[in-house]
């Protein structure tokens, strides 16, 4: 039974399989490899994951939910239907409906996947994803660092002893490792991040940028104007890929703006997110304790890596060549997959190891709050680390050790992972009785803690917090989720378009409205009294109309400089 691999990401999913001696990237019923992270809910509950709920985040706003990886493991609510989800049940529809295409494609049940996180995720983050992954029905006892995934497949492709690092910029986090690799080695030296910075937030500080240029309140739009804007200022970002000036159109209310921006400008109004991707390169040059010159090469992966502005970005800081991955949306997955394989040991792969890090320092409180590391940053997992601590007053029977993860001086201000007790310690003065604290934590995520004193010893294994979920409540849940059913797969096709319809009625003027209106009620009504073949005639009818729709709508042609010389300037005017 094969192991699957999943690149959970914030603004797209994907599912791969090691099969046949190579990985390969299993396509979902649209015969695409990039499975949308949205999921949205229709008034019967019927719930509906990528494609088709990505049309829906404008149609129907308020039970469409995108980016929800950035709440992972917080008590962040999400509500549908006068029901609440966590952002890790929402992922679970996800994970759920990867499943099932990974079911289908391989022709068996499939029970078990590693899932990628940022290797920025601390122990809260990656507790969700792990039980999102049990909310699908997957068994999830390896996660991999989405970094670790990429510097995994590339070594694979290349072989060749160098240091690199990656720079993975995605739709919602940015993640940075230095990366060692030589013969069947690829080793994490050091590893940084952000995870609220990513291409959703070029989409945001576009939108804010317009509607300050339009005298537009953004917080007054509904949520389907929003949904309308952000998606033209995605699509714009787009087009900035290819071209280095680019023109949208957004109709708000019975009004056409047009949405303009050159890659130049993108670079000033998105000042502050190029200084905040700095940091985590900074970061992981400081722990390594390498210089420049001893770097090979800078590898760009993630969607928003594809932006010519973040690859010229990068250029300008280093003389290290930077380059874009191969296929710098599939790097993450391809990778999960490799991982998978290594779990399985199949084939010329079971000899590829992987040696990761624990990107955040685990230890202790002391006596007056502050945070006593045992674990540093960047330790290779797994790992074993000892320290000895002693009484602070005379006579004290007991030791209380707060579990901590995180950088800051102040404990209580990192994450805490629980708290171990030992009693019964010898009757002494202070500083003369006091314990041994070993952290053990392995590639899984499991904290085994042991402590000793003279006379007796204390042992705790703590496995990721159920963020406010027993096992009994994660039952439970699982049960309710697998009842609410997951549109079928084989209607998504015909449930895409009537979406897009309504999508684009929204976005037409009115004579348009009109011819939709008309065809989508004609095509509806086919689909619940015709049959095959009549309903297939009709899809095809409707597809090719709004097709036809989409090219022809207004826009501009490419700026040109001679626009003035071209009139006479007696009769100028503007429509806006």
């Amino acid at each position: 039974m094969a192991i699957i691999g999943i690149d959970l990401g914030t603004t797209n999913s994907l599912v791969s399989v090691w099969r046949d001696g190579k990985i390969q990237l299993i396509p979902n019923s649209f015969g695409e490899l990039l499975t949308p992270s949205v999921v949205g809910f229709d008034e019967t509950g019927e719930v509906f994951v990528g494609k088709i709920a990505r049309e829906m985040l404008i149609t129907e706003p308020s039970t469409t939910f995108s980016e929800f990886k950035r709440n992972m493991g917080t008590d962040y609510q999400y509500t549908a239907n006068k029901r609440s989800y966590r952002a890790e049940e929402l992922s679970a529809f996800v994970l759920r409906r990867l499943k099932e295409d990974a079911e289908r494609f391989l022709g068996e049940t499939v029970t078990e996947a590693v899932i990628s996180v940022p290797a920025y995720f601390n122990d809260d983050k990656r507790c969700a994803t792990k039980n999102a992954g049990k909310l699908a029905g997957l068994a999830v006892e390896r996660l991999i660092n989405e970094p670790s995934a990429v510097a995994l497949k590339h070594h694979m492709k290349s072989e060749e002893m160098e240091n690199f690092i990656v720079f993975d910029f995605g739709g919602g986090t940015l993640d940075v490792s230095l990366v060692e690799a030589f013969d069947n080695m690829v080793e994490i030296k050091a590893v940084a991040g952000d995870n609220h910075l990513g291409g959703k937030d070029f989409d945001e500080i576009i939108v804010e940028d317009f509607c300050q240029k339009n005298g537009i309140d953004r917080f007054m739009l509904s949520g389907k104007e929003r949904g309308i804007l952000k998606k033209e200022a995605e699509q714009l970002k787009r087009d900035l890929t290819e071209k280095n000036e680019a023109d949208r159109t957004a109709r708000i209310g019975e009004t056409e703006y047009v949405m303009h921006m050159t890659n130049q400008e993108l670079i000033h109004i998105s000042a502050n997110l190029f200084r905040r991707m700095t940091q985590p390169l900074k970061k992981v040059m400081n722990d390594s304790d390498m210089d420049w010159d001893e770097i090979d090469k800078v590898i760009l992966v993630g969607g928003s890596s594809k932006m010519p502005v973040v690859k010229q970005y990068i250029k300008s800081l280093t003389d290290v060549p930077v380059v874009v991955d191969d296929s710098p949306d599939e790097s993450v997955a391809v990778g999960a997959g490799l991982s998978a394989a290594i779990k399985e040991r199949k084939g010329e792969i079971k000899d590829m190891i992987l040696a990761d890090i624990c990107p955040f320092s685990l230890g202790t409180a002391l006596y007056d709050g502050t945070f006593s590391p045992i674990i540093e940053r960047n330790d290779t997992l797994p790992c074993s680390r000892t320290r000895y601590y002693v009484t602070v007053d005379n006579y004290q029977t007991k030791m209380n050790f707060p579990i901590y993860q995180g950088e800051n001086l102040i404990a209580s201000e990192n994450l805490c992972l629980g708290t171990v007790t030992i009693k019964d310690l010898p009757r002494r003065p202070k500083g003369e009785s006091g314990a041994n604290v070993t952290f053990m934590y392995d590639i899984n995520g499991i904290l085994d803690i042991r402590i000793v004193s003279d006379n007796r010893s204390v042992h705790k294994v703590i496995v990721n917090k159920k963020m406010g979920l027993t096992d009994a409540e994660i039952e439970k849940r699982l049960e309710e989720l697998q009842k609410m059913t997951l549109h079928p797969i084989e209607q998504e096709e015909n449930r895409l378009l009537i979406e897009k319809a309504q999508r684009m009625f929204q976005e037409s003027n009115a004579l348009t409205r009109q011819y939709i209106a008309e065809m989508l009620r004609h095509f509806k009504q086919t689909l619940e009294h015709g049959k095959g073949r009549e309903i297939r005639e009709e899809y095809v009818r409707f597809a090719m109309y709004l097709e036809a729709i989409d090219q022809n709508r207004f826009d501009f042609d490419d700026f040109t400089e001679n626009f003035w010389n071209e009139d006479d300037g007696d009769d100028v005017s503007e429509d806006r």
